[in-house]
């Protein structure tokens, strides 16, 4: 069993504040670790670590031997989700002068439709100080509602000075009620 290291806020502000959404930024491609398993009476192991913040279908594979070279091993999968979920849809990186729809899908994985707010904030990613009246974010805050099951799209205008030379940070949120999410990755900006 993997305990991940994001989860649901439990706060309920009318209007979503960046600090009391769990950001996800942690996406390494994989989860190493060193557990000591213990075994019960039976012979099952139970054991804990942190999953990276991706939120994606994960191959686990254990390889378990003894001190007597007694080996055993297994494949599984497993799977990070939430309840609320926020994909951006980012390119891999941005060019001076770009003019843009930043896109992402708000991904309602509960049994009753949500309707709520997504956010961008823009930061230089040198001194992550906001840059979002300079790259022309000009509606930053994207209100939505989702079925039961369903994913709906918003999408964010975004316009890049010829004279903007540092690398971007973007941050996606989304909340709705008391469920949240966000994302934050780099993106480097081009000449």
């Amino acid at each position: 069993r993997g305990k991940s290291s994001f989860g649901d806020d439990t706060k309920q502000p009318t209007a979503p504040a960046p600090e009391q959404i769990q950001i996800r930024k942690n996406f390494n491609e994989t989860a190493f670790f060193f557990p000591t398993l213990q075994t019960d009476a039976e012979g099952n192991i139970s054991f804990s670590f942190t999953m990276p913040e991706a939120l994606t279908q994960w191959k686990l594979q254990l390889l378990a031997h003894t001190q007597a070279l007694q080996v055993g091993q297994t494949s599984a999968t497993a799977i990070t989700q939430k309840d609320l979920m926020v994909q951006p849809n980012a390119p891999r990186f941005l060019r001076q002068g770009d003019k843009m729809e930043l896109a992402a899908k708000v991904v309602n994985l509960s049994d009753k439709e949500l309707t709520g707010t997504a956010t961008l904030e823009l930061l230089n990613a040198s001194t992550m100080q906001p840059v979002d009246g300079w790259l022309q974010n000009v509606f930053p805050m994207q209100y939505f509602t989702a079925a039961a099951g369903q994913s709906t799209v918003v999408k964010f205008p975004v316009e890049i000075p010829v004279q903007y030379t540092d690398a971007l940070v973007y941050r996606i949120t989304a909340k709705a009620g008391n469920l949240s999410d966000g994302e934050e990755m780099a993106l480097p900006v081009l000449s």
